[in-house]
């Protein structure tokens, strides 16, 4: 009867390795007619899993304006093999454990769908579409007892999220004078008025037409006036907010910065970056370009920016706390999600113009780009 267990134990494991391998290639693998390996053949697949984590496919989250893309992170997963970390990633637990089971429900999964993000989380694929709460910023699934917030809007933020989120414009000047400082420090300072606003998801979506996480408003936009959240309010696990509307002032070359709050400081901050590279091209009189050029050129200067973080960020974020830990992995985690990122715009045209941008250096990629509209080769 051990005998037995001890296979079946081992044929969830293969089942895991197998189905996170082919995943890597973008397809769907059923197991039904899986032969049980060896071991050896086990300790191969694990070399092999170890080898393909950075093609591995994703759990994405589109947010209009910048795509992110959640990435799978499933390093030292076969409890067969001995790491230098001494567990696997199979489980939160100080028990080696042989049989996978879900983070959220602590149940062992039988399903095939089997999904493991960035932060290592497994877990069934009925949470994707059961309500299980899943904090809009780092995409992690609520487990135990933790305390998730809900937004205004419906959106859910995690305890390490919510710890530096932007939630009111008290909390976003701070940020608005990081940001302009790393635009000073790049000889690209904005001499230039721009009302920043945060906003919730439904006023974004109204002014968008999707849920983006930042939208700069030219001075051709029909927008006139935009109601904005000027003070929030936590009660219990809620957050509530207080409205104001602010008209924009017509024949501006940027009207507005509009910023989707309840955010971190860290991702807000890579957008408002983002935001800000929109306006100063606008300032400019950068006109015409393709959208995979702006956006990618955009996208460039969010990722600047996070690792603009590593030398210049908060102090909290350079010590050994969990929270530092927390930031420094999340700042990694957004940074993966624009290198890694599907789209056409946001995702090559920023590879594109990373590669220019490393090749030529900035100023010359961006004079090249005012008088050709195209990145140079």
């Amino acid at each position: 009867m051990h005998g037995q267990s001890s296979e079946d134990e081992n044929e969830d494991v293969v089942r895991a390795i197998k189905l996170s391998l082919q995943e890597s290639k973008g397809k769907e693998l059923y197991t039904s007619d899986m032969e049980f390996p060896q071991i050896d053949e086990v300790e191969e697949l694990a070399q092999a899993l170890d080898e393909s984590t950075l093609s591995s496919t994703d759990l994405s989250t589109s947010t209009g304006g910048r795509e992110l893309k959640w990435w799978k992170l499933f390093k030292e997963l076969n409890p067969f093999v001995h790491t230098s970390k001494g567990n696997s990633w199979w489980r939160k637990s100080s028990k080696r454990c042989n049989i996978l089971v879900c983070d959220v429900c602590e149940e062992q999964i039988c399903s095939v769908w089997l999904r493991c993000t960035y932060w290592g989380q497994i877990f069934c694929k009925r949470h994707t579409s059961d309500g299980t709460p899943q904090c809009c910023s780092c995409s992690r699934f609520k487990i135990g007892d933790m305390k998730y917030i809900t937004l205004n809007d419906g959106r859910k933020l995690c305890p390490d999220c919510r710890n530096t989120a932007v939630l009111d414009p008290k909390d976003c000047k701070p940020l608005l004078d990081e940001v302009h400082r790393f635009f000073k420090g790049l000889n690209m300072k904005i001499r230039y008025y721009i009302p920043i606003l945060l906003v919730d998801q439904k006023e974004m979506i109204g002014n968008d037409d999707k849920s983006s996480l930042g939208l700069t408003v030219y001075e051709k936009s029909k927008l006139d006036s935009v109601t904005y959240v000027s003070r929030s309010i936590q009660k219990g696990e809620n957050i509530e907010v207080v409205k104001e509307v602010e008209h924009l002032v017509p024949g501006r070359k940027v009207k507005a910065m509009l910023l989707l709050y309840g955010f971190p400081k860290l991702a807000l901050g890579a957008t408002l970056a983002h935001e800000m590279m929109h306006a100063w091209m606008q300032i400019q009189g950068y006109r015409g370009l393709a959208l995979n050029i702006a956006e990618g050129i955009c996208e460039v200067m969010a990722h600047k920016w996070l690792e603009w973080q590593s030398f210049t960020g908060d102090d909290f974020m350079n010590g050994a706390s969990e929270t530092a830990q927390f930031l420094r992995n999340l700042k990694e985690f957004l940074k993966d999600g624009i290198e890694k990122s599907y789209s056409e715009a946001y995702g090559h045209g920023f590879r594109e113009a990373k590669w220019a941008v490393e090749r030529y250096g900035l100023r010359y990629t961006l004079d090249h780009i005012a008088q050709t509209r195209k990145l140079p080769e």
